[in-house]
């Protein structure tokens, strides 16, 4: 599946003079936009991949909405491709300044929470909850299970562990390494790679992306390579950032950061994955138990093939 590339139009002046990326909305084309917020240091990420200008030294990053579609996107001077080797090294190091204990250490004081206070049992209940709604509604025709899941990014090894039941199977990818415990130790397959289709034999019923397509500077490539591998019928999982934290979070609130690229609102969000040749089968905003603003939505390739 190709998913269909956005309006394309030239960027302004305006949007090249400061040299920062992208020039144009990932959604519309439209390179006009107003700024939301600004930041003149790297933060926390970016100096841990050697982003270190000091402040005010030829150092842009910013936050804006796009004034075609009103997609928020993050704006920056830095290399665009600095940031990616962050999640196969430092974004997971237990020596990093945002880190306090180990991805090992992470998981089992998580899986030890009472599901009252977890969000990964609230996460795994919506969507079990709403996958059994739509096979009660005759929308889901898949076979006996097991059913397959796939956590794309699931370093910690959490939600793939607690998904886990007589009816479900699990499976993680995630470009960094830290993960590799959980297969170790609990069994459940982890692959240390970026994810493709080739990757992967099986095809599974469930893709999840948990906190995923916010990262990536092409998310309609990871789009694609999840509609490749689902099974027939299956559904794609999503949990992002919503794009509500503007107005209700201040400037320097983590859910801000640099390794953050794109806000999502639900008709952004819904937009990306009708390019991706997806339609969206159940969405909820929601405020998390630790206060963020979120998106989940269950979404399936559509079945007439439109592009």
């Amino acid at each position: 599946m190709q998913h269909r590339d956005p309006p394309t139009t030239q960027p302004s002046a305006a949007s090249t003079a400061d040299g920062c990326t992208p020039t144009t909305c990932l959604l519309c084309g439209s390179a006009d936009y107003r700024l939301l917020h600004s930041y003149d240091g790297p933060d926390a990420y970016e100096r841990a991949v050697g982003v270190g200008a000091p402040a005010g030294a030829s150092y842009a990053r910013a936050w804006v909405a796009c004034a075609g579609c009103g997609f928020c996107y993050s704006r920056y001077a830095r290399d665009p491709e600095i940031l990616d080797r962050i999640y196969a090294d430092a974004y997971r190091d237990r020596g990093a300044a945002w880190r306090q204990q180990s991805v090992e250490d992470t998981f089992r004081q998580v899986v030890a929470l009472p599901p009252q206070q977890s969000e990964s049992h609230a996460r795994i209940a919506w969507i079990k909850g709403e996958i059994a709604g739509l096979r009660a509604g005759g929308l889901l025709d898949w076979p006996r299970p097991p059913y397959r899941l796939l956590d794309v990014g699931g370093a910690t090894g959490v939600f793939a562990y607690l998904f886990q039941d007589a009816m479900w199977q699990a499976a993680v990818v995630d470009p960094s390494g830290a993960g590799a415990f959980i297969e170790c130790d609990y069994g459940i397959p982890y692959t240390a790679a970026a994810f493709v289709p080739e990757l992967f034999a099986q095809r599974f019923e469930l893709i999840a992306l948990v906190f995923v397509l916010e990262h990536l500077r092409r998310p309609h490539d990871l789009l694609d390579a999840a509609a490749a591998t689902l099974a027939p019928g299956g559904l794609l999982y999503i949990e992002v950032p919503d794009a509500a934290a503007f107005g209700r979070k201040p400037a320097d609130d983590d859910i801000f950061n640099s390794c953050h690229l794109w806000m999502f609102a639900p008709a952004t969000l819904t937009r990306l994955l009708d390019q991706a040749g997806f339609e969206v089968c159940s969405l909820q905003r929601m405020q998390t138990l630790r206060g963020h603003f979120a998106l989940r939505l269950l979404a399936q390739p559509r079945k007439d093939g439109r592009v």
